[in-house]
């Protein structure tokens, strides 16, 4: 099973406290090591202080200082003094013999485990330049040097300004880190947002750091040059359904005044082809649509105009259409001319496969729908889902449909900021539903009802006007 990626923001957030904890860690153990020298100097300080001056004067005989040894005695330490063949001249109570054996040449730290108590000796022995040589060794409990109660302060004051300091450390790179890959996640919902309906979308440049800008200004050049070849195909595609035209019309004309007797089967051969070419057309008009915000289509009129043009071709072909829900107007935003172009291809279809004698009928909602609804058989399972409609590779609404009816009517209903809708319904059939958004309501949105909207005027050169009835 794959692990998912790890985002940005907690690389850097765990970075960052890994190094802060790691820079904490080193300071605590360097100052622990920087103590524990400085204490060891300081008790082998205090220890060779003691037993210098446990020692009166030179001399040949042996004096302690009585003051010095009354403070060795009540901080629990203890003592002796040696001569160099190893016999005790001098020792505090309890003690008949050296606390380690000495070495004549040099001077020895000591640790002993306690005797009379569980608390350990920590110790020296000291060569004294005398004549002859004398030792003195002397231990003093380790509790009782003041330092190991200034580390306990040290280490629990340390702590409680360390862990507090971290958490602001955290807080603070987590703000920081979320702030600055702010406008890196808004080019990430931007380019999740770019799709084959919207490649005039560029990534944000605005607020983007020096070294990310880099990456958004090549992903932007990128998307540059993927829409001039887009709109490249989509002229040459233009040029060849022009140069189409003409020569089928000629073709269809002559097959119209023709006598022979194939003439007929020829024309409705090339039916399918001119409505091809009409419709890659349509797909190259859809890259200019453009309407302003005060523009409104009324979809009762569009869905009646629709049904007038196709009453005479749905009597041709034994089948009949219906306009329902037009009594009144149902206003929204958008271009009148590529609403009828869209809603004209799911009529068109819905013809093509609705079975003899059965009707196809167009709904108008109030709530800014448009559905046609037939009797043939449904859309395939994968023209259902929009997201499999993008990157399916067949182009028509059903299994053998021809043309590219069900891409102008999804990107006529994005250009719309609107929805195409594909379902096969329980009791057979299929049903195409064109939702569309509120009116702008700085537009004709906000008229009141009793108000004749003010509709986007219809300018069809090449499509045919057909009666409103």
């Amino acid at each position: 099973m794959n692990r998912p990626r790890s985002t940005l923001f907690r690389r850097l957030v765990i970075g960052i406290t890994l190094v802060g904890a790691l820079a904490i860690a080193s300071a605590a153990a360097f100052l622990y090591l920087r103590y524990g020298a400085v204490n060891d100097r300081f008790r082998e300080g205090t220890l060779e202080s003691f037993a210098s001056t446990l020692m009166r004067k030179p001399g040949a005989q042996i004096e302690l200082r009585r003051s010095v040894e009354r403070q060795i005695l009540e901080e629990g330490g203890r003592f002796v003094v040696l001569s160099a063949t190893g016999e005790v001249l001098a020792a505090s109570d309890g003690v008949t013999g050296p606390l380690i054996p000495y070495e004549a040449t040099r001077n020895t730290y000591f640790q002993l485990s306690g005797q009379a108590s569980s608390v350990p000796l920590y110790g020296l022995s000291l060569r004294l330049e005398r004549t002859p040589p004398i030792y003195v060794q002397l231990a003093f409990p380790i509790n009782d040097v003041i330092f190991d109660s200034i580390l306990e302060e040290f280490v629990l004051d340390i702590g409680l300004l360390w862990l507090p300091f971290l958490a602001t450390v955290l807080l603070t790179v987590v703000l920081v880190a979320r702030f600055a890959l702010r406008p890196l996640l808004k080019a990430a919902e931007q380019a999740g947002e770019i799709g084959p309906n919207s490649v005039g979308v560029r990534l944000s440049e605005q607020d983007l750091p020096t070294d990310v800008l880099a990456l958004v200004r090549a992903v932007n050049s990128a998307l540059d040059r993927m829409q001039a070849g887009y709109q490249t195909l989509e002229t040459f595609v233009g040029d060849v359904a022009h140069e189409l035209r003409t020569p089928l019309a000629v073709v269809k004309t002559r097959l119209a005044i023709s006598k022979e007797p194939l003439a007929r089967e020829i024309a409705e051969d090339v039916a399918p082809m001119e409505r091809l070419v009409e419709q890659l057309l349509d797909r190259v008009r859809l890259g200019r649509l453009h309407y302003e915000p005060d523009d409104v289509v009324d979809l009762a009129a569009v869905a009646i105009e629709v049904g007038s043009f196709f009453a005479l071709q749905a009597v041709a072909k034994r089948r009949a259409i219906a306009v329902e829900g037009a009594e009144r107007p149902v206003p929204v935003n958008g271009a009148r001319d590529f609403i009828f172009r869209a809603l004209r291809n799911l009529v068109e279809n819905a013809l093509a496969h609705a079975p003899l004698g059965s009707v196809v009928t167009v709904s108008v909602g109030p709530e800014r729908t448009i559905s046609v609804r037939d009797r043939g058989p449904g859309f395939p399972l994968e023209k259902l889902d929009p997201q499999s409609r993008e990157t399916s590779r067949g182009r028509s609404l059903r299994e053998d449909g021809v043309g590219l009816g069900l891409s102008i009517v999804d990107r006529t209903m994005a250009a719309h900021g609107g929805a195409l809708e594909l379902a096969n319904p329980a009791d057979g059939g299929a049903r195409a539903v064109m939702s569309f958004p509120a009116p702008d309501p700085d537009g004709a949105g906000t008229q009141d009802v009793g108000e004749t909207p003010r509709f986007a005027r219809a300018t069809r050169p090449d499509t045919p006007i057909a009666s409103r009835t």
